[in-house]
Order: C-alpha cells, then sequence, then structure tokens
C-alpha cells in the first residue's frame, strides 16, 4: 500500500538522500557513516567494515610495535652517546689530573685545590684552572739562606773585576798589592775618581 507524503517530506527525504551521498562520496565521512550504521544495526553485515577492522587492527599493532622499537633504538643510541660523552670527559680529566702531577709537581692535596677552583668557576680545562690558580695563589719568595757573603763575589767571573778574580786564584800577593795601590789612589784623589 502506497504511503502518501507531503512536500516538506518530500524535500526533507531528497536533502537527507542529497546528504547522504556526499558523504558517501567522501572516504572518512563514509568510514563514520558505516560505523554509526554498524552500531544502529549491528545485525546488517558491512563488508567495507567487517573485512577492514582485521586489517586496521593488524596494521594498528604493527605501528605500536614500530613505533616501540624505533623509542627503543633511539634511547640506546642517546644512552651510548651519553656514557661515550662521560668516557671521554673522564679520560680528559685524568689527563689533566696526571698533566698537574707529572709536569708541574703537584701532590694531592694541591690537584684538589685547583679542582675545586676549576668547579667553582666552571673552567674545563686543567691547564687553565693551573693558570688561574697559580695567579690567585702565587708562590712564597725564596727564603733567605743565611749566607753572609752580601753578593760581593756575584761578578768575580766578571773581568771587569780582575782584583776579584785574583783572589778567587788564590794570588793573594797580587790582590792585595792592586787592592794597596786602588786605595792609596782613592786616598790621593779624596775619593774622587778620575
Amino acid at each position: 500500500m502506497p504511503v502518501e507524503i507531503d512536500e516538506n517530506q518530500l524535500a526533507g527525504l531528497r536533502g537527507l538522500k542529497g546528504f547522504v551521498e556526499k558523504a558517501m562520496a567522501h572516504p572518512e565521512h563514509r568510514r563514520t557513516l558505516l560505523k554509526v550504521q554498524k552500531e544502529l544495526y549491528p545485525d546488517i553485515a558491512v563488508p567495507e567494515l567487517d573485512a577492514a577492522n582485521p586489517v586496521l587492527d593488524e596494521v594498528k599493532n604493527l605501528r605500536e610495535a614500530f613505533e616501540a622499537d624505533k623509542k627503543a633504538r633511539e634511547e640506546e643510541a642517546a644512552k651510548r652517546t651519553d656514557e661515550s660523552a662521560k668516557s671521554e670527559w673522564e679520560k680528559k680529566w685524568a689527563e689533566g689530573r696526571s698533566f698537574l702531577k707529572s709536569k708541574h709537581k703537584y701532590n694531592d692535596e694541591g690537584i684538589e685545590a685547583v679542582e675545586k677552583l676549576m668547579i667553582d668557576r666552571n673552567i674545563p680545562d686543567h691547564e687553565a684552572g693551573l693558570a688561574l690558580f697559580e695567579k690567585m695563589n702565587p708562590p712564597p719568595p725564596p727564603a733567605l739562606t743565611g749566607s753572609s757573603r752580601f753578593g760581593w763575589f756575584d761578578d768575580a767571573n766578571n773581568e771587569k773585576r780582575p782584583d776579584v778574580q785574583r783572589l778567587f786564584n788564590k794570588d793573594y800577593d797580587g790582590f792585595l798589592a792592586e787592592a794597596i795601590d786602588s786605595a792609596r789612589r782613592d786616598f790621593r784623589s779624596g775619593g774622587q775618581t778620575g
């Protein structure tokens, strides 16, 4: 028995038909409409969804496995890079300690003082740290030896002082004769050389 519909119902049905046709032509909207149909009528077979679901599930599982493997490989590479950088840094630090100990004869206490300064000032190089440490902590002046020479004979080997050279050569008579002549000349001239 035919059902009669009025003009408004016919226009509504035509609009709904155009909407469904347009949505079914679009790939994403088609899938959404088919999912809605499957939810509202679960007993109706929708081959496009029913056949695709296992494949899509498998693709999803493969994608998750791939992402997990990629993440694990990236973490392992980052770990290796960190370990390599740490190993290189430890090697450089040990070489710096050796530099201080062997070349500059620093003991463990001195090395610790230099390294503390390096850490406080963010200096990565032992040589630069040593330069700053020695500038901030200059060595003490040399201790006096208690010698009573007072530098009188410092230039004894100098040719300008042959009288002192005679004394070192144990020519006491020659030294004494020259010293006496020099004293007489100084006395006669009133202490003025000329």
